[in-house]
């Protein structure tokens, strides 16, 4: 994190330390007074960054239960009622997963732990809470002590730690799972080096009287020291087969968490502040009131990296649009220059027409008469379906040839329109079963004429079957029998009006 406010609790002072990009930029320390609460809520008036609370207090309790597995809303209960049952005076309590057991029911083993005296803490907290400070969690020593002794091979290890302005931590560790923590005040008259040396033999007593310290079990203690207390402890520890020493450089323990700082003496409280600020536990003892500011500025970071990278969205997607604008200008100028190509060989074909110049008389008058063609025209099959009923009519009458065409020459005849070309069709056939009765075929032609001319045609006879005109020859006729009674007639009709 950037900018985070690291703050570290001891019975009776607080002690505040500015981080910015991993590096102390301020510390402040205030006393448990009200002069010191004073200046406390003045500092955190020009502080606005996330807040972190480490406590190391006597008044912590820690209880191991096991309990059922659940889940969701029964789970939230059960652990409600152990609350209200071990710690209902206090509102800083937490419910730790140790493991699940692999027999049986598989049930949850469980540490509950409390802050048992709230009003070393209410104050403080008040004071963060009217000031709007984003408060991530409330935390406690032994919880943040863990990774310091993961990469231990005993499964029975003891930590021992000590705060210049709270005292000596005594942490007991089964399989790297937290059991139980104590903390001892140190006065001024006992130095660092003494107190581990009388502190030690008490807690090895009070593990096996709990019961956490197996039977024949040899009890591993790391201590996190400087160099200088190493040196003495080494001599000053009693040598006992039922406890193995291990000492941990505290300089040394800083630079592999890369911590910007210079340990003179063995307080450890640099070291679990900045193992909070680089990883701070998921449980700890603050309700959702407490972090309700923190919250708030989550949704806030939350909102403005939205916002930020919408708007970098907005950009990118922006810088594309113009980008293809300028491609889109490019290939408009090469289209524009296409169609003007185009446009240019299209008027070099234009001028090589022929000059076809028609006034708007002629214009008016050629749509004229193609409407009223398009409008009188008739198809084929109605002008010659009335010709064909005739000639049912008529079996005698034979079809050898028949052609049509428009023709606006023919005579107009009364009633019809003469600016519309006429229907002409020529029909050529003979004449059968009238053997030499002449006058009878003629008399059945003439029949026949009458007939169409009853359905509004103009019949005209082009070749009679007998020429009876002054200019005919009968003997010619009748020396070719088989045309003897052929005939052509001419069939006209025109719209009526």
């Amino acid at each position: 994190m950037r900018h985070s406010l690291l703050l570290f609790l001891s019975a009776d002072r607080l002690h505040a330390q500015l981080m910015a990009g991993g590096k102390i930029a301020l510390q402040r320390d205030f006393t448990d007074s009200p002069e010191g609460r004073e200046n406390f809520a003045s500092f955190l008036h020009t502080v606005k960054c996330p807040a972190y609370l480490l406590t190391d207090l006597i008044e912590e309790d820690f209880r191991h239960e096991t309990v059922p597995h659940l889940i969701g809303g029964n789970r939230t209960a059960l652990l409600q009622r152990k609350f209200d049952q071990f710690y209902r005076g206090t509102p800083f309590h937490q419910a730790t997963l140790l493991q699940r057991q692999k027999t049986g029911r598989r049930d949850d083993d469980i540490l509950f732990s409390a802050l048992t005296n709230p009003s070393l803490i209410k104050p403080w907290l008040d004071i963060m809470l009217a000031q709007q400070t984003p408060l991530a969690g409330i935390y406690s020593v032994p919880q943040i002590s863990a990774p310091l002794v993961k990469d231990h091979p005993s499964n029975h290890l003891l930590l021992i730690s000590w705060e210049k302005y709270a005292g000596l931590r005594q942490t007991y560790f089964s399989e790297h799972r937290l059991q139980i923590s104590r903390l001892t005040p140190i006065h001024a008259d006992l130095t660092f080096r003494d107190a581990v040396v009388n502190e030690l033999a008490r807690t090895y007593q009070y593990l096996k009287s709990l019961s956490l310290l197996p039977l024949g079990q040899t009890l591993d203690v790391r201590v996190l020291c400087h160099a200088d207390d190493r040196n003495e402890l080494q001599n000053k520890l009693p040598k006992d087969a039922d406890m193995r020493y291990d000492f941990a450089d505290i300089g040394e323990v800083g630079r592999q968490l890369k911590i910007d700082y210079r340990f003179t003496d063995s307080d450890a409280s640099q070291i679990f502040l900045h193992q909070l600020a680089a990883r701070p536990p998921q449980t700890h003892y603050a309700n959702a009131t407490h972090t309700h500011y923190f919250t708030l500025w989550q949704l806030r970071r939350v909102l403005n990296l939205a916002s930020g990278a919408l708007l970098l969205g907005m950009l990118l997607w922006g810088a594309g649009k113009l980008w293809q604008s300028g491609s889109n200008a490019t290939q408009a100028a090469a289209l524009k220059n296409q169609a003007q190509q185009t446009l240019n060989e299209a008027q070099k074909i234009i001028l090589a027409f022929p000059n076809t110049y028609a006034s708007a008389a002629d214009m008016k008058a050629g749509v004229s008469v193609m409407r009223k063609l398009n409008q009188y025209a008739p198809v084929p099959q109605d002008i010659l379906q009335p010709v064909s009923a005739m000639l049912d009519r008529h079996p005698q009458i034979k079809l050898d040839d028949l052609s049509w065409q428009m023709n606006a020459t023919e005579p107009v005849a009364n009633n019809t329109l003469a600016d519309v070309p006429a229907q002409v069709i020529t029909l050529k056939g003979h004449l059968e079963d009238f053997a030499n009765d002449y006058r009878a075929a003629l008399n059945y032609l003439e029949r026949f004429q009458q007939d169409l001319t009853a359905q509004g045609y103009q019949v005209t006879a082009l070749i009679k079957p007998l020429d009876v005109s002054p200019s005919g020859s009968i003997a010619d006729q009748r020396e070719a029998r088989e045309n003897a009674l052929g005939f052509s007639l001419k069939i006209s009709r025109r719209p009526p009006i």
